[in-house]
């Protein structure tokens, strides 16, 4: 999903507001909020651009509760050894990663972008490092995704040109990775039968969750098309119109 319209923003801030007061009263800590921005292009937006945007809102208290694929692959990456390496991802992005080496002999190759400006032979250096023995971690795996009125091609083709070509498997840090969820769900203190994702995208924001034992629910916004919630199994928890019916399907409204 893009970043929430003023409906979505309120009915956000209603969530907020409505968990905080379950809690009996005063400030309490929230779980992190999941935000599965694209990693790419013009439409990536950089950490503390997406901080300042929602504390504007009023949907983020302290930066530690945004969770994007970028910070969980800085965690998943620094605990495995693989922070240094190849990293594909488009300059605006650059900012998110100074925590990666790039070295040409590294050990993991992550990817962020998906790839619209990039021609085959950009992609060569990667396939050779993991021709060699590298990782393959992909920020997302999606298919597509809606730019202005368009569908247009998203990380998930890219990452499977790279594992296909280098007989790699491709380790997702993002939707519906349980890499990420159960990183989240620790943080929250929570278990994933307990954890929701919203989204517009059948595949990965829904069914991929209900896969891995979480609820989740498809709204009919972004890229949704009409039959979405029917096309994949296992299906939705629920469809909902927008992310604004989520506080009502809580029974927080």
């Amino acid at each position: 999903m893009g970043g929430p319209g003023e409906g979505q923003s309120r009915a956000l801030a209603h969530l907020r507001a409505a968990l905080e007061g379950s809690a009996g009263g005063g400030r309490t800590r929230l779980p992190p909020i999941a935000v599965m921005a694209h990693q790419c292009g013009v439409a990536y937006a950089t950490m503390w651009k997406t901080v300042s945007r929602l504390r504007r809102q009023g949907l983020l208290a302290e930066p530690e509760e945004l969770v994007t694929p970028a910070t969980a692959a800085r965690r998943v990456l620094t605990e495995r050894g693989h922070d240094s390496g190849l990293l594909l991802v488009d300059q605006a992005a650059r900012a998110d990663f100074d925590w990666f080496r790039e070295d040409p002999a590294g050990s993991a190759v992550l990817l962020g972008t998906e790839g619209h400006r990039l021609a085959i032979a950009d992609l060569q250096p990667a396939f050779r490092l993991l021709l060699a023995g590298a990782s393959l971690y992909t920020l997302q795996q999606n298919r597509y995704f809606r730019k202005g009125n368009d569908l247009v091609t998203d990380l998930g083709p890219v990452a499977a040109f790279l594992a296909y070509a280098s007989d790699r498997e491709v380790a997702n840090l993002g939707k519906p990775s349980r890499l990420l969820f159960e990183n989240l769900a620790r943080d929250a203190g929570c278990n994933l039968d307990e954890a929701v994702m919203v989204g517009d995208d059948a595949e990965f924001d829904a069914s991929g969750s209900v896969s891995i034992g979480m609820s989740g629910v498809l709204v009919k916004t972004g890229k949704y098309r009409e039959g979405d919630e029917r096309r994949f199994t296992p299906p939705p928890t629920a469809t909902l119109d927008s992310i604004a019916d989520l506080p009502g399907w809580l029974g927080l409204a």
